[in-house]
């Protein structure tokens, strides 16, 4: 079976219907030697800046001398990226050999479930002194969440997939806080209720509560926005606590070398001069984004912005585009090759609902390197062009 044969029946199996639940994933890992079981592992979940505090954590071992796993998903461009060792995305070679050692014992098993099982017994087999882990959705009933973690951490909460994980922050953050273990320490960046809610399930589990210390802000070699310096916090608090409890050895001037050599493309990052592309792709994150386009308009002197814009149909589109609603000044709805991507005809149509200004132009461009192109051609000599919806939107344009 060649690699891409296996992507395909991969893909195939990826279905807009998720059924959460540990079962399968179990039978699976216990079919094929459970090699969870012998891996040192640091779980993170949460809304926003999973990926970048499981980055953070793995370039900071790695500054530290360890051999570490880092399991993310989703990916950008490839399928690849979502499993790397010390920072280098497994082969095709070796996604083709892991996916045949576990094909024989997969019976009705997840695109999900299987792709966490290949990263389990990967990080096994090479050695990995630590294994990242973060979530794909909640964190309870996600298929990660299968370890007994060295230290759980929750990044923060906001309102996202409310239809699979509940319609208050309440019950989202009981659904992320599942990833907590008896008597494993706990690290946070929410805040709110949200926080209320991670304290009280961390005290019935007897896991010590930390709430992420604030540290001094951080010059990054490749990330940028005020978010990352929170990402940072929570990142930098964890490695605290592991280094106190001796799971790990690290000096500060490793941790904050290796964070800072940290890379995670796609967040906030200027592609070139006037193209700006972020993976906001919830309220929350499209929240943070209009105060990092805000601060830049002050700073550079920027005299619009031309969004060009795709969203999962799942998401809370209105509330996403209420949030950048007052910094447009041309917008062009775009979609992804996903099945879940929405129409551009249907952003269209939400949007015109909540914009007040009728003097904003919008086109529909389904293509989205298209749409950014136009987005170039049009725009003047102090605009902004900001990519920004859907992580796999913004990795079709990468």
């Amino acid at each position: 079976m060649s690699y891409k044969k296996i992507l395909s029946y991969l893909y195939g199996l990826d279905s807009p219907n998720i059924k959460l639940g540990l079962k399968n994933m179990q039978n699976l890992l216990d079919r094929i030697g459970n090699p969870e079981k012998g891996l040192k592992c640091i779980h993170v979940a949460g809304t926003n800046g999973k990926g970048s505090v499981c980055s953070m954590i793995s370039y900071a071992l790695m500054e530290a001398g360890y051999k570490v796993g880092l399991y993310t998903s989703p990916h950008l461009k490839n399928f690849n990226e979502r499993i790397r060792l010390n920072g280098h995305l497994i082969t095709d070679k070796e996604i083709t050999e892991y996916f045949l050692k576990i094909k024989p014992h997969i019976t009705s098993q997840s695109f999900f479930e299987i792709t966490t099982a290949m990263a389990f017994l990967y990080f096994k087999e090479k050695n990995a002194d630590y294994a990242v882990l973060e979530t794909g959705l909640g964190g309870r009933l996600d298929a990660t969440n299968v370890v007994i973690p060295l230290i759980s951490i929750i990044t923060n909460i906001g309102l996202e997939h409310t239809s699979i994980l509940g319609n208050t922050i309440e019950k989202i953050a009981f659904e992320k806080s599942g990833i907590i273990k008896e008597n494993v320490p706990i690290v946070t960046g929410a805040k709110g209720k949200a926080l209320k809610a991670i304290k009280k399930i961390a005290k019935r589990k007897n896991a010590s509560f930390f709430l992420a210390k604030k540290y001094k802000n951080m010059k990054f070699n490749y990330l940028n926005g005020e978010f990352q310096q929170e990402n940072k916090d929570v990142a930098l608090t964890a490695i605290g606590i592991l280094k106190k409890h001796r799971e790990i050895k690290i000096n500060k001037d490793q941790a904050i070398s290796g964070i800072k050599k940290t890379q995670w493309p796609a967040r906030l990052q200027f592609v070139s001069k006037n193209v700006l592309i972020d993976c906001a792709h919830n309220p929350a994150g499209f929240e943070a984004l209009k105060n990092e386009a805000t601060a830049i308009k002050n700073k550079n002197k920027i005299k619009g912005f031309i969004f060009v814009v795709g969203i999962q149909a799942d998401k809370d589109v209105k509330a996403m585009l209420k949030k950048i609603n007052p910094l447009i000044s041309k917008i062009i709805f775009t979609k992804s090759k996903n099945e879940k991507a929405a129409e551009p005809k249907d952003l269209l149509v939400m949007f015109n609902e909540i914009n007040k200004n009728k003097s904003i132009k919008a086109k529909l461009i389904n293509d989205p390197k298209k749409a950014l192109n136009y987005a170039k051609k049009i725009a003047g000599r102090n605009d902004l062009v900001v990519v920004a919806g859907s992580i796999y939107m913004v990795g079709e344009i990468v």
